[in-house]
């Protein structure tokens, strides 16, 4: 089955939030003026529009995503929930999977990437005429995973200081682009991210048994 979340962990996040249990203590300090993130304030909801695969079938969920503001300087803050990355309509697990696949193979193609049991998830044909999730979806969420390079450095950090023998930087040394995925070194830089970030969450989850994106990457503002 394809990588996403579920229609259950959607609701739980949204379960939390009509409860008033989301808290801005996982969000960095204003980068305004500094004000600690556990004085911020509630500012309100904004809705957000989800896609999750069922059966391969792209279906739409809406929650709500939780704003906070700064009381000092009132910059406006959102929580993301793991599931979610900023900017982005599919979920986390989504967008680490479908990514996943295409870095993990020197001769992997976006088009080959898409593919799951050799068919591409589809959106509902009363939705959008049938259209399946997009090669160019893929190569984006490879952009925006491997733009996260300080939320990676800091949890290949923790992961050294609960295992000082882990070999994972080893393994990050060994990485390698093929060349014909790039045409560019900025290309080849952020593809090389993304695999370290990949490689990184799985080593994260055994750790922590957790995501990168429970707290660690809204702590670092998803940069």
């Amino acid at each position: 089955m394809p990588p996403t979340a579920t229609l259950e962990d959607i609701k739980a996040y949204q379960e939390q939030v009509e409860k008033n249990k989301i808290i801005p203590d996982s969000l960095p300090p204003c980068p305004i003026c500094k004000v600690e993130s556990i004085f911020f304030k509630l500012h309100g909801y904004r809705d957000r529009r989800f896609l999750i695969i069922v059966e391969m079938i792209i279906e739409t969920v809406f929650s709500s995503l939780v704003r906070f503001k700064c009381p000092g300087c009132n910059k406006t803050f959102t929580w993301y929930p793991d599931f979610a990355i900023p900017h982005k309509h599919y979920t986390r697990q989504s967008a680490m999977g479908f990514a996943g696949t295409y870095v993990g193979s020197d001769d992997m193609e976006y088009e080959r990437a898409v593919m799951v049991d050799r068919s591409a998830p589809a959106y509902p044909k009363s939705e959008d005429s049938g259209k399946s999730l997009a090669p160019s979806t893929v190569h984006r969420w490879v952009s925006a995973l491997g733009s996260f390079v300080e939320t990676a450095q800091k949890a290949l950090e923790l992961i050294l200081q609960e295992n000082p023998a882990s070999t994972l930087c080893r393994a990050l040394a060994m990485l390698r682009v093929n060349p014909k995925k790039y045409r560019s070194q900025a290309r080849e830089e952020i593809l090389l991210n993304c695999s370290k970030l990949i490689l990184i969450e799985d080593s994260f989850q055994s750790a922590f048994r957790c995501s990168v994106f429970t707290n660690l990457a809204r702590s670092c503002a998803f940069t």
